[in-house]
C-alpha cells in the first residue's frame, strides 16, 4: 500500500530517509518541491550531462560511449530538440529494504513534453565479502550494532562511523564479478561502485551494471589517515612479588606506628609487635629513610657513666608504600622498534622458579640492529648466539597477552598512531618476519595479518593477503636455520604504486547466485571491503543522490531548472490516511476539466 506523509516524516526523523528534507512544500514562483500527501517531490541539482551526437557515435546500451555526453553546470539547462540529459537529485535518499519507491515526473514538465525517468536501485554484497571495522575485518553477517565502520569522507580521509541500517535479503540471479590482480568484488548489478574515470580528477558512485565491460575506470584502494600522536609508551604497572609484598606491608606498618615526633628504635620495635630479628628491623628502617618516608635523628644518653648514641625516627610524609611497580615510560619510537621486532620474532614466558623471560630470536646482521633497539630500552638483556633474553616480569606479563605465534595481534594504541609512527613499527616487523626487497610480511596469525593490512592502509598504501596452507609449506631456511611452520602462513604484500587499479573488459564476468546478500548503511556511504584478501573502497547499500534521465520529446529546445522540483517519489504500502490531502492544499491542478497548460503558483 501507499505510504502517507505521516510515515515519510517518521522515516526522515528516525532514519534520515531524505536529506535535505522540506516538510512544508516550497512552491512560490518555482516548480514546487517538498513533502506531499503521498510522496515527496525531489529537486534537480545544477550538474548535467547533455547528450551530443558530435562524434556520430552509435547509441549502444551495452557499450555506451562516455564521449556522447558533455558536462555542464548551471542554474538552467537547455535540452536540445528530441534529445535528453542526465541530472541528479539535490536530495540524498535512503530507501528502506522493504519499501519500493516509484518516481513520477512533475506534471509541470510533463505538460511541456518532458519525460522524467529514474532507474531503481538494488545493491548488495555476496556472503563472502568482508568489511573493515574499528575492531578489524568482519563479514557482514557478523557485524554488531555498536561496530564502527571504516569509511572515507569527500577529502579522502579515513573515518570510523556508526551503522545507520543493516540489510540482508535472499537474492537469486546474476551478480557481477570484478576480478584482477588487485581486485575481487561480487555485487548485485545495481550496486554502486566507488570509481574514477581516468580522465577526471574525482571519484564517483556508478552502478556495477553501468560499468560492465567498460574501459577507462579505476577503483580506489588507499586513503589518508591522520591518527593521534604520542610521545611515550607506558608499560603498565604490576603487583610486586609475594616476598617483596610482605616486606612492603611491614614497612607500611612501621610508617603507621610513627607520628611527627621522634621515637627511639627500641620503642618503635615494641610498637611493631613483630618477631623478626632486630637487624632485619633496622634494615627496613634504613630502607624507608633512603626512600624518603622517614628521617633519623641521633640522640645521646648517659648510661652507667657512658655516653651512648641512640637512633630515633619520625615520619616525614603520610603516604604508604605501593605494592605495585610503577609504570615505565618509554619513548614511543624506541618502543615501536622493539615491539615490531618482538611481534615478528619474539616470545614471552616464565619457568617453574618464577622467572619471567622475554626472548627475541636473532641471526646474522639483524643482531646488530636489534642490539641497538634494546640499548635504548630501560631493561637489562643477555645476548646469546641465537637470541636476546630479557629477565623482566613487568615486560613479560605485558607481552604475554599478545599470545603465541598463531594468536598474535597489534594493540589498538598502535592502530591509532599517525602514519609516520606506524611505519616505524612496520619496518621493525619486516626486519624480523618479512622481505624488504619484495615488501612482504609473513605471519602464522590471521588476526595479525588482518591488523597489518589495516596499518598498511593507514600509511597511505594498499595490500593483498595470500594464504598458504600448512601442508603446502614444509618450512623455510633463515640464515642457515630451518624454520618449520605448524600453522597456515599468511603473506601480506604491500602495494605503494597500484593504488587505483584500472578495470579492464576482461575484469568483468557474470555469476549466478542463489543465497543471501548483505549490506549496511553509513553516513559517508563508503566502505572498505575485502574479498579473498583483496580490499578496495566501495559504496554501501542503495542510497544516494538519484540519477535522473530527462527526455525532450518536442522539436524545440526546452529549459529545465536547477534547485526546483523535477519528480515525485511515491513510497508504497500506505496503511493510514495522509495528514493533508491535495484537495486540502487547494492544488493548482485541482478540479481541472480539460487540458491545462503548465502552471506555477504565485
Amino acid at each position: 500500500m501507499l505510504k502517507s506523509d505521516r510515515w515519510i516524516k517518521k522515516m526522515v526523523k528516525e532514519n534520515k530517509m531524505i536529506e535535505p528534507f522540506e516538510e512544508n512544500p516550497i512552491k512560490k514562483g518555482i516548480i514546487s518541491y517538498g513533502l506531499s500527501s503521498y510522496g515527496y517531490d525531489i529537486r534537480l541539482a545544477d550538474e548535467f550531462k547533455i547528450f551530443t551526437n558530435v562524434f556520430n557515435s552509435i547509441v549502444d546500451p551495452k557499450n555506451f560511449d562516455p564521449k556522447s555526453f558533455v558536462d555542464y553546470k548551471g542554474n538552467v539547462c537547455v535540452i536540445p530538440p528530441n534529445s535528453f540529459i542526465l541530472g541528479r537529485s539535490v536530495e540524498y535518499l535512503r530507501i528502506p529494504r522493504k519499501v519500493l519507491g516509484i518516481c513520477l515526473g512533475k506534471s509541470t514538465y510533463a505538460r511541456c513534453g518532458i519525460i522524467v525517468n529514474i532507474t531503481p536501485l538494488e545493491p548488495c554484497y555476496d556472503k563472502n565479502t568482508e568489511v573493515l571495522t574499528k575492531k578489524g575485518w568482519k563479514k557482514f553477517i557478523d557485524l554488531q550494532p555498536k561496530d564502527k565502520i571504516a569509511t572515507i569522507n569527500k577529502y579522502g580521509y579515513l573515518e570510523y562511523q556508526k551503522i545507520i541500517k543493516f540489510q540482508k535479503f535472499k537474492y537469486k540471479g546474476e551478480m557481477i564479478k570484478i576480478k584482477g590482480r588487485n581486485i575481487d568484488l561480487l555485487v548485485t548489478p545495481d550496486h554502486f561502485l566507488y570509481v574514477k574515470n581516468r580522465y577526471r580528477k574525482y571519484f564517483e558512485f556508478i552502478r556495477a551494471k553501468d560499468l560492465y565491460e567498460k574501459y577507462n575506470y579505476e577503483l580506489k584502494r588507499n586513503c589518508v589517515w591522520k591518527g593521534e600522536n604520542k610521545r611515550y609508551f607506558k608499560l603498565p604497572s604490576i603487583e610486586i612479588d609475594k616476598n617483596k609484598k610482605r616486606g612492603v606491608n611491614f614497612e607500611n606498618k612501621i610508617i603507621k606506628n610513627l607520628n611527627y615526633q621522634y621515637i627511639e628504635s627500641d620503642k618503635l620495635y615494641a610498637l611493631s609487635n613483630t618477631n623478626i630479628k632486630n637487624r632485619t628491623f633496622l634494615y627496613h628502617l634504613y630502607k624507608l629513610e633512603k626512600e624518603g618516608f622517614i628521617k633519623r635523628s641521633k640522640i645521646r644518653k648517659v648510661i652507667n657513666r657512658h655516653s651512648i648514641t641512640f637512633n630515633s625516627w619520625m615520619k616525614i610524609k603520610n603516604d604508604n608504600k605501593s605494592i605495585y611497580l610503577p609504570e615505565i615510560k618509554i619513548k614511543i619510537d624506541d618502543w615501536l622498534k622493539f615491539f615490531g621486532i618482538w611481534l615478528a620474532k619474539g616470545s614471552a614466558y616464565f619457568d617453574k622458579r618464577g622467572n619471567y623471560f622475554v626472548k627475541i630470536v636473532a641471526f646474522g646482521k639483524n643482531k646488530e640492529i636489534i642490539r641497538e633497539y634494546l640499548e635504548n630500552l630501560p631493561f637489562h638483556y643477555i645476548e646469546t648466539d641465537t637470541d636476546f633474553l630479557i629477565l623482566n616480569k613487568q615486560l613479560s606479563l605485558y607481552l604475554r597477552k599478545f599470545g603465541h605465534a598463531s594468536q598474535k595481534f597489534v594493540p589498538e594504541e598502535i592502530k591509532k598512531l599517525p602514519p609516520k609512527k606506524i611505519k616505524i613499527f612496520l619496518n621493525a616487523y619486516m626486519l624480523g618476519e618479512g622481505n624488504i626487497q619484495k615488501e612482504t610480511f609473513i605471519t602464522s596469525s590471521k588476526k595479525l595479518a588482518d591488523d597489518l593490512q589495516e596499518l598498511i592502509l593507514k600509511c597511505g598504501w594498499a595490500s593483498i593477503i595470500r594464504k598458504e596452507k600448512k601442508k603446502e609449506n614444509e618450512g623455510r631456511k633463515l640464515n642457515g636455520h630451518l624454520i618449520k611452520n605448524n600453522y597456515d602462513i599468511y603473506i601480506i604484500r604491500i602495494s605503494k604504486k597500484q593504488l587505483t587499479p584500472k578495470i579492464y573488459k576482461t575484469s568483468f564476468s557474470k555469476v549466478f547466485y542463489n543465497d543471501y546478500v548483505y549490506d549496511i548503511t553509513v553516513p559517508n556511504h563508503t566502505l572498505y571491503v575485502r574479498r579473498n584478501g583483496k580490499p578496495c573502497w566501495s559504496s554501501n547499500c542503495w542510497e544516494g543522490k538519484v540519477t535522473i534521465e530527462i527526455s525532450n520529446t518536442t522539436p524545440l529546445p526546452v529549459k529545465v531548472y536547477a534547485n526546483e522540483g523535477i519528480a515525485q517519489i511515491l513510497f508504497l504500502e500506505s496503511d493510514e490516511e495522509c495528514e493533508r490531502s491535495y484537495k486540502d492544499k487547494k492544488g493548482k491542478y485541482d478540479k481541472q476539466d480539460g487540458i491545462v497548460l503548465p502552471l506555477i503558483d504565485k
